[in-house]
């Protein structure tokens, strides 16, 4: 009797570390799914942002549409970046500079694929806390490696920072001040030189 016990137990405790980690599975997909509705209902917004990179502050807004994401610094300089799933446009407005480039060939990508697309949270390994859901992920871009935390507020959910680290850069992005359903123009993503005659 005491063997079919000791049996009885180990399936008992293997059933329960089964359902444990299917449970978990479950939970992590479906809050994968809540993120994922969350940041497509992120579209049509205007968010506030603080970025450091550990020497300098900087502030501005991101405006954020159905296929392009603007991101406008507004202090200490006033600069413009638009980006699309591609291609992106930096403009130095005090300069009235103009320099287009590749999305794909740098961390700018993770901006772009976490407020429009998912591909970023596909792969991605996720802490569920009680005041804070993390997502983390790690890619290659021109042959540089980069580790990326974003960090979502939880109940309610809310995006409130992106870190990304490469080699010992790192670079973070704290969001405030959401404004939901602004009414954006598409003309503040276009990818056209405003300083072309």
């Amino acid at each position: 009797m005491r063997e079919n016990d000791k049996f009885l137990k180990k399936i008992k405790f293997f059933t329960l570390v089964i359902l444990i980690i299917v449970s978990n599975n479950l939970f992590a997909r479906d809050t994968i799914s809540m993120l994922l509705d969350y940041n497509k209902n992120l579209k049509n917004n205007k968010v506030s942002f603080i970025q450091t990179d550990g020497e300098t502050v900087e502030e501005g807004d991101i405006y954020i549409g159905f296929d392009r994401v603007k991101i406008e610094y507004k202090k200490p300089n006033k600069i413009s970046i638009i980006l699309s799933s591609n291609k992106g446009m930096y403009v130095n407005h005090e300069l009235k500079e103009v320099q287009y480039f590749n999305t794909n060939k740098s961390f700018i990508k993770v901006f772009f694929k976490t407020l429009i697309g998912d591909g970023f949270y596909k792969d991605s390994n996720l802490d569920i806390f009680n005041d804070s859901i993390v997502v983390k992920n790690n890619f290659f871009a021109n042959d540089i490696f980069y580790k990326t935390e974003i960090i979502y507020e939880n109940n309610p959910i809310k995006l409130r920072k992106i870190k990304i680290l490469e080699s010992n850069n790192l670079l973070e992005l704290g969001f405030y001040n959401f404004n939901t359903r602004e009414d954006i123009s598409k003309k503040i993503f276009s990818l056209i030189n405003p300083y072309l005659n």
